[in-house]
């Protein structure tokens, strides 16, 4: 048995499968499924309790859609996602370098943040010598979890027909972002939980249509 669902979609990357709706017996359709966000996160090891409060905050995102998390060190990976995070500490770490060279090398959207406070002669260096991507300075972990949903909500808006964003949705979006400008008091550290890890984070009624059943051919 082999299913009938593969990447025949255009530019942004599209799954089309044919589904079989169970309240029409007798008619098979052919839609268009929304995509779910592919998103590489960048960072050294120091970066664990952003990444712990990224991953978190992803869980709790406004909007109803499904997230596909991949992170360093998974540098294969970095060609297949639709945004590329990074997180940068007091120093430059491998292997990302390589995998936001990756990132430029396939043309994907970058969010790049720095942490305020004193960094080594190398990461100097690499912030120079990337300065064109248009850093967002942060002061704490607060500062960089506003300027990284902002920036997925923004990405979202600009993409809604792809990950299938309804009109009350983007209006939630800019509501939220709205909200996100607004000075909150500062959490304590994120304790590790694994939300820092890859993984997936399912859109219920987006990565399958309700009352519907996905159709297999038979090898």
């Amino acid at each position: 048995m082999s299913q009938t669902r593969d990447g025949l979609g255009g530019r942004y990357g599209e799954t089309r499968s044919l589904w079989y709706n169970s309240s029409q017996p007798d008619l098979r359709e052919e839609k268009v499924m929304p995509s779910q966000v592919r998103l590489y996160i960048s960072a050294g090891p120091d970066q664990d309790p952003a990444r712990e409060l990224l991953g978190r905050s992803l869980a709790e995102f406004p909007i109803n859609v499904g997230w596909v998390i991949k992170r360093t060190p998974d540098v294969d990976s970095v060609a297949e996602c639709h945004l590329f995070v990074l997180l940068f500490g007091p120093d430059i770490v491998a292997p990302v370098g390589l995998e936001l060279w990756w990132a430029r090398r396939t043309e994907k959207p970058i969010i790049g943040c720095y942490f305020d406070g004193l960094h080594t002669p190398a990461g100097q260096v690499f912030l120079q010598e990337n300065a064109d991507l248009n850093w967002t300075r942060c002061a704490d972990l607060p500062a960089l979890r506003r300027a990284v949903m902002t920036h997925l909500s923004r990405f979202l808006l600009a993409h809604a027909e792809r990950y299938g964003v309804s009109l009350v949705e983007a209006e939630r979006l800019r509501a939220f972002v709205a909200s996100l400008d607004k000075t909150a008091p500062a959490p304590a550290p994120p304790k590790a939980t694994g939300a820092g890890g890859g993984g997936v984070i399912l859109a219920p009624g987006k990565d399958e249509p309700a009352g519907a059943r996905l159709v297999q051919d038979e090898a």
